[in-house]
Parts: C-alpha cells; sequence; structure tokens
C-alpha cells in the first residue's frame, strides 16, 4: 500500500483499517477485505479503491451503515473519516466505551452495595486532596503539575509504541509511563491516567492506606472512577455547565475545555445526573438544562 502521505483520501484508508480491526476482533480471526466493503456493498473494485485510499467513504449513509453493522458511535466513525482522530485514538475510543458501558451495567448490580459505594468515594477524596494539592482550579489539568508529586513514576514520549501508552516497570517500586511522541490528545491523555490508576491502585496501593485493601471485584470500578475525577472532576464540571449554552454541542464543548475524550465527558455527565435526585433540580437552572441535554446527546 501506498504512504498515507501520498494516497488522494487518507482519513478514508485509516476508516477501512479501523473497520477491518473491528470485524477481527468480533470474529478473533483475520478478516478479508471484501467482509469489510460488503457492508457499505462495495464490488471488489469499490473496496480496492477505499482500501487504496481511492475512495472518499465518508458519507452520512456510509457511516450510519457502518455505525449500524460494527455498533460502533456514529460520531467517532465521523471524526476518523474526517482526520479528527488516528487509528489508534479511535480504537482506543471504541475500546474505552465497551469497557465503560460493562462498567456501568455492572455497577447497577452495587447500587445497594455499601463497599462498592465507599471504595468509589475513597477514590474521589484521594483524587481531590490530589487536585487540592496541585492547586488545580481551572480546566484542562495540566498531568505533569500532579506526577510530580509521585518521584517514583515519570512520563516519557517515545516515537514507536503499540498503544497510545505503556506501563514499563523499572525496578521495584519505580515506573516509567511511555506515550507517544506526538501532540497529546484528549484519548492519550486518558490513557496515561489510566496506567497512573493502575500503579496506584494496584502496584502500590500500600503507600495509600486512605484506599483501603485492593480487591478485584472492585478494581475497574476504582480505576474509572479514578480516571473521571482526575481529569473532568464533578464541582469543575458543574461550574463549566453554568456557563455554557445548553442549545450547543456541550459534550465537545466540554470535551475542549478538559481536554478529554467524549466518551469520558458523557460518563461523568450521568454520574452528575444519577447523584441528584431531578424531582430536587430546578428545572429553570442552567446547569440542570444543560445536564439534561448533554445527557440526551449523549445516549
Amino acid at each position: 500500500m501506498k504512504p498515507l502521505s501520498s494516497v488522494k483520501f487518507p482519513h478514508s484508508v485509516q476508516l477501512f483499517k479501523f473497520c477491518q480491526k473491528v470485524l477481527s476482533e468480533r470474529k478473533n480471526g483475520k478478516i478479508h477485505d471484501q467482509e469489510v466493503g460488503e457492508i457499505l456493498d462495495f464490488n471488489p473494485s469499490d473496496c480496492s479503491h477505499w482500501k487504496r485510499g481511492e475512495k472518499n467513504v465518508k458519507s452520512v449513509f456510509s457511516l450510519s451503515k457502518l455505525s449500524e453493522v460494527l455498533d460502533v458511535d456514529t460520531a467517532l466513525l465521523h471524526d476518523l473519516a474526517s482526520g479528527i482522530l488516528t487509528l489508534d485514538e479511535a480504537y482506543y475510543e471504541y475500546s474505552e466505551a465497551r469497557d465503560i458501558k460493562n462498567c456501568l451495567s455492572e455497577s447497577k448490580s452495587h447500587r445497594a452495595n455499601r463497599e462498592y459505594h465507599e471504595r468509589v468515594e475513597r477514590v474521589r477524596v484521594f483524587i481531590q486532596k490530589l487536585h487540592e494539592k496541585a492547586e488545580y482550579k481551572t480546566p484542562p489539568l495540566y498531568l505533569p503539575e500532579v506526577f510530580r508529586f509521585f518521584s517514583y513514576i515519570r512520563m516519557q514520549p517515545v516515537e514507536m509504541i503499540e498503544k497510545l501508552s505503556r506501563i514499563l516497570r523499572t525496578k521495584p517500586g519505580q515506573y516509567t509511563i511511555q506515550f507517544k511522541k506526538t501532540e497529546l490528545q484528549p484519548q492519550t491523555r486518558m490513557s496515561i491516567v489510566q496506567n497512573f490508576a493502575k500503579i496506584l491502585l494496584e502496584g502500590e496501593r500500600h503507600r495509600f492506606p486512605e484506599l483501603s485493601s485492593y480487591s478485584a471485584e472492585f478494581m475497574k470500578h476504582e480505576e474509572l472512577a479514578f480516571v473521571a475525577e482526575m481529569l473532568i472532576p464533578r464541582e469543575l464540571l458543574h461550574n463549566e455547565l453554568k456557563k455554557l449554552d445548553p442549545r450547543r454541542n456541550l459534550i465537545l464543548e466540554l470535551s475542549s475545555i478538559f481536554w478529554a475524550p467524549k466518551l469520558l465527558v458523557a460518563y461523568q455527565l450521568q454520574n452528575i445526573l444519577d447523584a441528584r435526585p431531578v424531582q430536587n433540580l430546578d428545572e429553570n437552572e442552567p446547569s440542570y438544562k444543560a445536564t439534561r441535554t448533554a445527557n440526551l446527546e449523549a445516549h
């Protein structure tokens, strides 16, 4: 295949690769090119043109059909087909959206579980104190301002890496979080914070007795709460909601403000709704209108 810089529609090439990757994961095996083209009723020639970037695939119809068959958010496919997201960033969001959905589904069974709520609250308090220490008051959060309090963890940009970020245990109790050496995008920031959470909540949890003991049952819920609260603390999110015009695309606006992926913004907005009973809200309050509108857009 030609280098992307020399093809006519490079973003369409990335879209093709993304579809192929999702189908391959679902099938748990190799996918033939035509299996991707058949989603849009392409003949072998059209499919080949799409794969090589000689055919621009970004119409509303095409993206809607791909979204339906692959069970992927249409907005995600649009961002990929428009060059807003790279292939790695898009696939990361796809995977994380699925994991968050599963986590939310599981959390329903824990609603009456006191331990679940206590553990998530401990994480929130831990992050809140960390933000206070870093004097974080205005979004977005600058990650080095937090990492400076953990001398045994460092961030390192690298040229070649398969994932958006990864953890290297350089020696006992010492870690390096490597990430792609490009302009730091919201998805990479989220990935870095996920690895940060894994180090603190799993590998070095003994340093923080306030978090209580390790529990495999609740770990992914704690990690998700850690990442969401670190990048989009609820109090700041609520403050920003009061400032926004609810007629605009709130998730997109908030994503830009907090420099965080849209799926994480949607998750935190849902947490705000779940935490505040609707009957106790003033429906004329801007924050209520904004949160309610964003919730509808997210679904």
